[in-house]
């Protein structure tokens, strides 16, 4: 399949096209084998590149995790200055610059975004993280997130994306891609061929896509198929079965033949590339998932996902091992020189696009020390706080508890659930910031101490008069998420049961959520209900603003926190 450098999303010049053609004649068969690498650089950065000198290996590519700016930049710029080629440098950037930099703008999950009904808020969000990850060197977002969020049960999907609305999804998407692309960085469509329908989690299980080859058209297939036309440059397939299309272009395939997207030559060349007609780069999502290798072994794996029409390979299991599966894939034939070309091409067209040919022979692949001002102007937090003010949502308000009246709530009774460090997130505590919130503002806080449940009294056993006489409003506070190591994101009640609501019917009892918006399927019985979407400490700030009607609650719920469920309050 060729590849054509001046259509788009590549567009490149004459000049560009010498470069890209050029670059790959000058490199070995091993070292276009190691330009389909994008690897990850979470640990030591010298350790790691001790490795690569030792394996003779200079990847494509490479993706980075939190740290400060300064620290950052340095990395990027080691890096970089070790690699033959100008490296692609990635990042998972769901909520911002503040995914990676200590330092970046928090412009809140993807929900959030959505919830404030404005489309140029996404765009806005994503122009800021491009302008602050690239001074540091980075240029690469995976992300945005294209996922429909239809089933409320998936621990994956859930705030991280822009709803359950396709037409939602597909306009904030949008305009979240053109954001980054005007400040200068590289967005990727995920998680082909669609996450969101399946309430398992690629990380642990081969998940699917269940929709019919027409519904998926309607839906994921008119997503990607506006983001292509609109030049989206790169694609992440992932560990997804979509049957459907399987068995679409395989009448008699066996159900235990169809591939996940990552390893399905069909999915990638004849519905993405074939009728969805993407000319850009297509990166795996990471091989060291479970639904990798459900299939197929993963010596086997390995090369089968470039073999089958993915173009880099991400992350490993053990580099020198996936290396030497790789290597061998191209010496069997499984992966031919024709396919190999093919990959590196459009690795090497992506990075001029970037113009990373032009910056290197200037010195300039990481922007000067002087870029990280941009880390101290006021805006990128103003635009935050803007996030946050117009995407916090009020659910429900059946009692009219909120905001507080002053003169009617005084004592506040707050039970905090989950609020442990989690896989997007690995940072807590943000309860602690909620109840010095509402003390601040005069309330009495009285908090349930799960080591101590019986004072000053117990919750779940006291009489209700005594209750009533020591509290106006029972709250639970929720940072229910999951910690990448369980398959689910639901209401663990602290206590076993001992903070169930079961005042719920004699006390104002509210239920505040910042992460999970679907704890309305657990709980459906509370007639006050928030969702704020993101765990970062300004939202949550923001959120106990509006519980005190400082400001007013302004989001409209980009889901349907029941999912059609019946609930007696609804």
């Amino acid at each position: 399949m060729s590849v054509n450098l001046k259509a788009k999303p590549f567009y490149l010049s004459d000049e560009d096209i010498a470069w890209v053609e050029s670059t790959l004649a000058s490199l070995s068969e091993t070292e276009k084998i190691q330009q389909l690498f994008c690897t990850s650089s979470m640990g030591n950065l010298d350790d790691q590149l001790a490795d690569f000198k030792r394996l003779g290996f200079k990847p494509g590519g490479t993706l980075f995790r939190k740290s400060s700016a300064k620290e950052l930049r340095e990395k990027v710029e080691k890096i970089q200055n070790y690699s033959k080629v100008p490296m692609l440098i990635a990042a998972d950037l769901d909520r911002g610059a503040w995914n990676l930099i200590e330092e970046g703008t928090c412009n809140g999950h993807h929900m959030q975004i959505a919830a404030t009904g404005d489309p140029e808020l996404s765009y806005k969000a994503g122009l800021l993280c491009a302008r602050e990850c690239t001074a540091t060197g980075v240029n690469w977002d995976f992300g945005p997130v294209t996922d429909i969020d239809y089933n409320p049960y998936s621990p994956i999907v859930n705030v991280r994306s822009f709803g359950d609305q396709p037409e939602m999804v597909a306009e904030f998407t949008s305009r979240y891609c053109q954001g980054l692309k005007d400040g200068g960085m590289l967005a990727c469509a995920k998680h082909w061929p669609g996450d969101g329908r399946d309430l398992r989690d690629q990380h642990f299980v081969a998940s699917v896509n269940d929709l019919s080859v027409e519904e998926w058209d309607a839906t994921y297939g008119m997503i990607y198929g506006r983001l292509i036309d609109e030049g989206c440059p790169t694609v992440m397939t992932a560990h997804i079965m979509q049957p459907a299309y399987s068995r679409y272009y395989n009448p008699d395939i066996k159900d235990e033949e169809i591939m996940v997207g990552s390893l399905n030559y069909d999915l990638h060349n004849k519905l993405l590339r074939g009728k969805l007609g993407f000319n850009g780069l297509i990166v795996t999502d990471a091989s060291s998932m479970v639904g990798f290798i459900e299939r197929v072994p993963r010596s086997k794996a390995v090369p089968l996902s470039i073999a089958n029409g993915a173009d880099m390979f991400l992350f490993n299991r053990d580099l020198e091992e996936d290396y030497e599966f790789m290597l061998k894939g191209y010496e069997d034939g499984v992966i031919t020189p024709e396919r190999l070309d093919e990959a590196v091409t459009r690795i090497l067209a992506a990075k001029a696009m970037l113009k990373l040919h032009e910056k290197a022979k200037a010195g300039a692949l990481v922007p000067p020390v002087e870029a990280l001002e941009i880390f101290n102007d006021p805006a990128g937090k103003a635009q935050g706080r803007e996030i946050s003010d117009k995407g916090i949502t009020l659910v429900r308000n059946d009692e009219n508890v909120l905001p507080f009246d002053c003169e009617k709530v005084k004592n506040i009774y707050v039970i905090v659930i989950g609020d442990q460090p989690g896989y997007h997130n690995h940072a807590c505590g943000y309860g602690k910031i909620f109840v010095e919130e509402l003390e601040k503002r005069g309330f009495n806080v009285i908090l349930y101490d799960p080591e101590n449940p019986d004072v000053p009294f117990n919750i779940g056993r006291a009489k209700i008069a005594d209750v009533k006489k020591q509290v106006d409003v029972i709250c639970y506070f929720a940072n229910v998420q999951t910690s990448g190591g369980d398959s689910a994101a639901r209401i663990s009640w602290p206590g076993v049961r001992g903070t169930l609501p079961t005042l719920i019917m004699d006390i104002p009892t509210i239920m505040v959520s910042i992460d999970n918006p679907y704890l309305a399927t657990d709980a459906p019985g509370f007639k006050t209900m928030v969702n704020a979407y993101t765990s970062e400490d300004n939202n949550v700030k923001m959120l106990v603003g509006k519980l005190c009607g400082e400001t007013t609650f302004k989001g409209v719920s980009p889901i349907d926190p029941f999912k059609g469920k019946f609930t007696k309050v609804n």
